[in-house]
């Protein structure tokens, strides 16, 4: 269950998709929503604010509000992540024409300072997620991942455990073992779900990850897909590799980077 959701709002179409996901998120887990937007121009603080106010109404939550504040996006984010006890934060895509406020070296830096799970929302569907796909190796930080999305999707959802073993011909007879170290993983690692939550089921494939990552994600289409990110921040790789980079910049679908626990 999550309490309090922080949307960062750069005025921009992605933002909105954004805060469109973020307020059905809301209500779901019938938690808080902040939407913050940091100016460009302090002099636009009344206007900004009154215009993220009419955004935020037609959403008709409860409880949020919007905080317009000045100063560099990416710092301003992460201290109001903290101020604000948010446990997660929800984020739009690049857009182009713009400068790149979420995307590149600014996301990137996001997914490195950010202490809660950090959603990258780029759908333009407000339904609550059905198919979700969480990549799952042997750390840490996959398994976290895999525990922070079950508790984010809806109870009627299903959830995918994807692991991909890439590996030579020659060295094919070494990793043998590998499918039954996954079948035990997800054992452990599903005995510790809470009841009542969505569908777990696991997938394994073996060849080349870019193309096995495209299939698994499109057959069944797939709406989330969630990464974990160690403490040393930097992406969990034992999966993507260095596709980690692209899909921050070109994601496929919507994406949830979290944080395994120090």
């Amino acid at each position: 269950m999550f309490r309090h959701i922080l949307i960062a709002h750069d005025l921009s179409h992605e933002a909105d998709l954004a805060l469109q996901r973020a307020a059905q998120l809301a209500r779901q887990h019938q938690a808080r929503l902040t939407l913050l937007h940091v100016l460009d121009y302090p002099d636009l603080r009344q206007s900004a604010q009154q215009f993220l106010e009419r955004k935020l109404q037609a959403h008709a939550l409860a409880d949020s509000q919007v905080q317009v504040v000045g100063g560099a996006a990416t710092e301003q984010i992460a201290q109001h992540v903290v101020l604000e006890q948010a446990d997660l934060l929800v984020v739009g895509a690049h857009h182009q024409g713009r400068p790149e406020r979420f995307a590149g070296t600014t996301l990137e830096r996001l997914a490195r300072q950010c202490r809660v799970p950090l959603l990258l929302a780029v759908g333009d569907s407000p339904a609550p997620y059905r198919q979700a796909l969480v990549g799952l190796d042997f750390s840490l930080a996959a398994c976290t991942a895999l525990q922070l999305v079950h508790r984010l999707l809806p109870s009627d959802a299903r959830l995918t455990a994807l692991h991909i073993c890439e590996v030579a011909p020659l060295q094919a007879s070494t990793t043998d073992y590998e499918p039954a170290l996954f079948e035990q993983l997800l054992r452990d690692e599903q005995a510790k779900l809470p009841a009542g939550g969505p569908t777990l089921e696991a997938r394994l494939l073996r060849g080349e990850r870019l193309s096995r990552l495209e299939q698994a994600l499109a057959d069944p289409p797939v709406q989330l897909l969630a990464l974990g990110q160690h403490n040393r921040s930097q992406l969990s790789e034992a999966l993507l590799g260095g596709l980690t980079q692209q899909l921050l910049r070109q994601p496929p679908c919507d994406l949830l980077i979290s944080r395994s626990p120090s």
